[in-house]
């Protein structure tokens, strides 16, 4: 009798079950044939019909597209187009907790993408992003799934090698047979390649959850929306939570969205968008590697701009530093603490305390500037919350020669959970 293994039968019988049991993998131009109809570009409007934002959303049922919701944040109405067809889209289930928005659009008969099995997502397995970055639609790139990140026993961001860019928020990262795993979300700037996705399986869950934070605000009490504001925005955070912030050039008027994603949290350190940026829990900054906030970055002092544990009005004290990102130029400046007042952020009052900062700036031996030995004129602002234990807003501006200079500010709009 033949040993088993070399039984022709019984191997044929075992291919044919592995045939039915595994989709052949899909070589890429198949892959984007096959998905491209199913990503769709997102564009958003104010009240005065200005553009806001761009982003990207996935079709998973029939009239439905999910995309991030912070691709929807601010705006009075929005659509989704691909090519020369647009449609009016309306919000259906927000999950900004997630991240995480269900739209729906009418007589819209564009094919569902399949999703992977919950749980499937494998580190090293190839992956697909399909989005719409920087506006260039049905742009799709290839990489690896580098890591499952988050805890409490579930991933809670998917890493990957795959590009994304601004425009790509809100499209679809898919598995070699086309299947979607994870919604893409955000990048780490001068990270690296570094991109991240909210896993598919959520999406199952975003309806009750929805219909479940809508509820219990419908049944607060009077003066308990404030309330819950509050608890929202002191709340410790987590891995996969975000602090979104306004950067707006003073000089243009430019807005652009400015995103700190927790990824990890070790003991009483915070790691933002892939450890480009960590933090202790007071908001002290640890390490810098990215200037994604503009000035509040790349002239950032050692520690940040609150580098002290008991800040009272009236303080003062000298740095001379050389920045760590940006052109790494070197900082003469003076701070001093203002008294406390209050601040609005995302619809409660917080007591905040001024920190101003006055001094010059100069290139210095690591930056690629010329060393001219000239000065420049720096004044600057951070105002910090004690209670969020984060700046909540940030001003600062330099003039060097007729051409070059910054004049921004940060603002700090809600943290997403």
């Amino acid at each position: 009798m033949k040993p088993t293994w070399m039984n022709p039968a019984r191997w044929l019988c075992t291919g044919a079950l592995l045939a039915t049991g595994h989709a052949a993998a899909l070589e890429p131009d198949a892959l984007f044939a096959k998905l491209t109809g199913s990503v769709w570009a997102v564009r958003t409007f104010d009240a005065q019909e200005r553009p806001l934002r761009a982003g990207s959303a996935v079709v998973i049922a029939p009239g439905r597209l999910v995309t991030t919701c912070h691709v929807l944040a601010k705006a009075s109405n929005f659509v989704v187009k691909r090519d020369n067809v647009t449609y009016g889209a309306t919000l259906e289930y927000p999950d900004p907790g997630r991240d995480l928005c269900q739209i729906k659009v009418a007589n819209f008969t564009a094919t569902p993408v399949a999703l992977a099995p919950a749980g499937g997502a494998r580190v090293g397995q190839r992956v697909y992003a399909i989005g719409n970055p920087r506006g260039l639609e049905n742009t799709l790139s290839e990489g690896l799934l580098s890591g499952l990140r988050g805890g409490d026993g579930e991933a809670r961001l998917l890493q990957t090698t795959a590009a994304i860019a601004p425009g790509s928020s809100g499209g679809g990262l898919f598995d070699s047979d086309g299947r979607l795993l994870g919604i893409t979300t955000f990048a780490a700037r001068d990270g690296g390649n570094l991109n991240f996705a909210m896993p598919a399986e959520f999406l199952a869950e975003l309806p009750a959850r929805a219909q479940a934070q809508l509820a219990a605000r419908a049944n607060e009490p009077e003066g308990a929306a404030r309330r819950r504001v509050g608890v929202a925005l002191a709340e410790p955070l987590r891995a996969g939570d975000a602090l979104e912030y306004v950067r707006t050039d003073r000089l243009t008027g430019n807005r652009t969205p400015v995103i700190y994603r927790v990824d990890r949290v070790n003991g009483d350190e915070l790691s933002f968008n892939a450890g480009s940026r960590v933090e202790k829990a007071n908001g002290q900054v640890v390490t810098l590697t990215s200037s994604a906030g503009g000035l509040f970055d790349s002239a950032s002092p050692p520690g940040g701009w609150a580098p002290k544990d008991d800040l009272q009005p009236g303080m003062r004290w000298h740095l001379d530093y050389v920045a760590t990102t940006g052109d790494r130029l070197r900082h003469e400046l003076t701070a001093s603490v203002g008294s406390e007042h209050t601040m609005r952020v995302d619809g409660m009052e917080l007591n905040v305390m001024r920190i101003g900062y006055e001094g010059w700036i100069f290139a210095s031996s690591t930056t690629s500037l010329p060393l001219t030995g000239a000065s420049t004129r720096f004044r600057g602002a951070a105002w910090y919350s004690p209670e969020l234990g984060r700046i909540v807003r940030f001003e600062g501006e330099y003039q060097r020669g007729v051409s070059s200079g910054a004049n921004e500010s940060l603002e700090l709009v809600r943290i997403q959970r």
